[in-house]
């Protein structure tokens, strides 16, 4: 190294290292410059936090992207739950306002003294929601024509209920597909009091769409004559149980569940 009318005067940050100081007019000097250069690094980020190597920026990399990999699954799974509960409970909401608007227009006291106790043609769904299609009795042309469980067991009970005459299904605006069945009776118990009679509903938050799962995108659930949606009308929510053992033959217990776990879907 050639040095003209210099003066260099470099500090290690070592203890053990003295300056050194090289003055001289055009004087070759065979001072290692590897040396000068590591030095001037170490000084440069002591002093102002110098740049990442490339080799400390790989490795940064390479460890977000196996935590990524391993979060990323769990944060797409917990998405799509609360996607499917958003929509039941939207799903849920609006029928419970569309048959106390029936009852309301219909100056009645229950569904069951109005036109909408029979379920035939979807008339209540037709007039008060948003039906971008009415499968009337064709059930498979808005919904999927097999569900799986939780288990991954085919759901059987779904060939009995929401196909033939005294039922009709309808596909929502919001993307939603629902089934309603069975004619709404009300009754009296012994007391006098009114014995809500009720329709059964099957609700398919997304339609056609999968995964086509009992307790995630497809949920039992009862219209009563008064309003509710649930599957109990004392608000008895003691059916959750049965959501993670296939429920029964006809498929409740998960909107129960959720609706026990504040509108969760924690299973």
């Amino acid at each position: 190294m050639i040095i003209h009318e210099t003066l260099l005067h470099q500090t290690f940050a070592s203890p053990e290292t003295a300056s050194l100081t090289i003055k001289s007019k055009n004087v070759v000097s065979d001072y290692d410059c590897s040396t000068l250069e590591q030095s001037s690094r170490a000084s440069a980020r002591l002093v102002g936090g110098g740049a990442f190597t490339l080799a400390e920026v790989l490795v940064t990399l390479g460890i977000i992207g196996v935590i990524s990999a391993m979060t990323l699954p769990t944060l797409v799974k917990n998405h799509q739950r609360t996607v499917y509960v958003t929509q039941l409970q939207k799903v849920v909401n609006e029928l419970t306002q569309a048959a106390e608007r029936a009852i309301t227009d219909n100056n009645a006291i229950s569904l069951a003294e109005t036109e909408y106790r029979d379920p035939q043609d979807a008339k209540l769904l037709t007039r008060y929601l948003k039906v971008t299609k009415n499968c009337s009795s064709n059930r498979d042309e808005c919904f999927a024509s097999e569900y799986k469980t939780l288990t991954g067991e085919v759901f059987s009970g779904w060939n009995g209920y929401c196909s033939g005459y005294y039922s009709a299904s309808v596909i929502l605006a919001n993307g939603a597909s629902v089934c309603i069945s069975r004619n709404m009776i009300d009754g009296r118990y012994s007391d006098g009091r009114i014995r809500h009679g009720n329709s059964i509903l099957y609700i398919d938050v997304n339609g056609l769409q999968g995964p086509n799962i009992l307790g995630r995108d497809l949920f039992y659930a009862e219209l009563y004559s008064d309003g509710v949606v649930a599957e109990s009308h004392s608000g008895d929510l003691s059916q959750a149980d049965w959501c993670l053992n296939n429920g029964m033959g006809y498929g409740p217990g998960c909107l129960s569940k959720i609706m026990e776990d504040g509108w969760k879907m924690d299973y």
